[in-house]
């Protein structure tokens, strides 16, 4: 914001620049009314215009921190369509092929093809799959390994059961690989 006052004893017109809510404004300095009660009111805006332009870097500043390039989120999602591909065509051993060694330490292969089959089986064949929404974050939770993670969200309907949630979460490996690093039915 720009401001000027005009010095004591001067008789030349000298102009400014206020910002105020609204609108932008151009203001004669003189001896009139108008021109004193606008400085006035932009000096008791100040703050509060300060602290409105906070308050927006504030609320949409960690949105667009966690926003990823366009080469990891297009990576990331080939692998998580690859990934449900795999499920849905009933190769759980291949799907855990591609996990991350953060489940496959966790989740043994027998114990992963045993869960997945017994949903896949009360749900039935896939019928539709949208994605609803992706999340990127390097926020690990307790007990997650530190790292890049997306975690994208669908909204499925299979023969059995419509309207079900599935949550894919992936972690980017040491080796530049978006893995696998948890796979949701709700």
């Amino acid at each position: 914001m720009f401001l000027t006052r005009p010095s004591l004893g001067s008789h030349k017109k000298q102009v400014a620049l206020l910002l105020i809510p609204d609108y932008i404004v151009g203001i004669g300095w003189g001896r009139g009314y108008l021109q004193r009660r606008a400085y006035v009111l932009a000096r008791k805006y100040r703050i509060h215009i300060f602290l409105a332009l906070l308050a927006l870097v504030i609320i949409f500043y960690p949105s667009y921190i966690r926003k990823p390039d366009q080469q990891r989120l297009e990576a990331s999602g080939e692998a998580a369509s690859r990934f449900l591909t795999l499920v849905d065509q009933g190769k759980y051993r291949e799907s855990w092929d591609g996990c991350a060694e953060y489940l496959k330490d966790t989740v043994p292969l027998a114990q992963w093809q045993e869960q997945l089959a017994a949903v896949r089986s009360t749900a039935g064949p896939l019928k539709d799959r949208k994605q609803t929404n992706y999340v990127y974050t390097k926020e690990a939770k307790k007990g997650v390994p530190e790292g890049e993670y997306m975690v994208y969200t669908y909204s499925s309907s299979f023969a059995n059961k419509a309207d079900v949630g599935e949550t894919v979460t992936l972690l980017l490996a040491p080796d530049g690989i978006w893995r696998v690093a948890g796979y949701f039915i709700e």
